[in-house]
């Protein structure tokens, strides 16, 4: 069977990644590599000897061969280069966010359709075991009624000059928010500060409102002195917390609650208003899968079997809108934004 051919555009932090999990995979094969530095392609060629590589990525467009392409480029270039890969037919996986605007957003995904390719964006948590087993939780019921969610990713750097740490590291986190609730948040409020450049929010505190009084605190930092990467979720009966930087027991379920005594009749004045419940702790058996790699293939499977993907070019859209709202905010003195 021959494999199906792939282009990947960038090799710089997370572009590696990718060709691993391209070398990896029985049914595709990375043809081309395109990066702007030479030291990056020279990496490229060291690691894979077959692989064509060039400095413009319009040289892997022109090829027949290529039926999709990976994009793994600055955000603030993903409109331009996924704007030519579909215009030339190639189906277009691209690295979160979609892009850094919401209009280039919808085009690209206007595009997509009327050219038939599949877009794809990068919101890799989305194919993590331990994100699928919360959602499972939460869809079932078994935590209750969602009350509150807490999400830190902080640690010291990388730190970047193109973007600031809300553009950074909050993809993440808003695609996995969405994917819980299962609606689009009312409002945003948010506040930050430019300590090392100027101009550039190293440091993005947001707060998310959502329907059926859901609320959802952020906090992204890039000058923090430990990494972090943590989920706590609330829910009227249960409580969820979720470590990724973890060696083990990366999940736990809390057995913890509070709730109002709705029969207050001959009970203690101080026992009277709020009932608090605190049980056992479980640690459930999680499969262990790379994300990446799932991620990879259900691309791959859309593209042969004509399917939509999961995280398709209008959960990046979603992902976009909610971003430019926060930056919006920050860029109003912690304005309240509505959606």
């Amino acid at each position: 069977m021959n494999k199906i051919q792939l282009g990947l555009i960038g090799y710089g932090y997370w572009g590696p990644n990718f060709a691993r999990v391209i070398s990896e995979s029985a049914t595709c094969a990375l043809k081309f590599c395109a990066d702007v530095s030479e030291k990056s392609l020279d990496r490229a060629k060291k690691k894979y000897p077959s692989l064509i590589t060039t400095k413009d990525y319009r040289d892997i467009l022109s090829d027949n061969d290529i039926k999709a392409v990976i994009i793994v480029t600055p955000t603030k270039t993903h409109y331009q280069v996924a704007r030519e890969c579909i215009l030339a037919k190639k189906h277009v996986f691209i690295e979160k966010p979609l892009c850094h605007d919401v209009k280039e957003a919808e085009e690209l995904i206007a595009l997509a359709q009327d050219n038939n390719v599949k877009l794809m964006v990068g919101h890799v948590f989305l194919f993590n075991s331990a994100v699928k087993f919360i959602k499972d939780q939460i869809d079932h019921g078994h935590i209750g009624r969602l009350r509150h969610l807490h999400f830190q990713r902080r640690n010291l750097g990388p730190i970047r000059q193109d973007v600031n740490v809300l553009w950074d590291l909050s993809p993440h986190d808003i695609s996995m928010a969405l994917h819980f609730i299962g609606q689009r948040p009312l409002s945003v409020i948010a506040s930050g500060e430019s300590f090392l450049q100027k101009g550039i929010h190293d440091v993005v505190s947001a707060s998310l409102k959502f329907p059926n009084n859901i609320m959802v605190n952020m906090i992204f930092s890039w000058i923090d002195p430990v990494k972090v990467r943590d989920i706590a979720i609330v829910g009227e009966n249960k409580m969820i917390l979720f470590d990724d930087v973890a060696q083990s027991e990366r999940v736990k379920i809390f057995n913890k609650n509070a709730n109002i005594i709705k029969n207050t009749l001959d009970v203690n004045f101080g026992e009277y208003q709020i009932s608090m419940h605190s049980g056992d702790i479980l640690v459930p058996a999680i499969d262990s899968k790379e994300p990446l790699k799932e991620e990879f293939n259900h691309f791959i499977d859309c593209v042969v079997g004509d399917k939509k993907p999961f995280t398709d070019g209008e959960n990046g859209l979603e992902v976009v809108r909610i971003i430019s709202a926060i930056q919006r905010s920050l860029d109003q003195n912690s304005t309240l934004v509505k959606l």
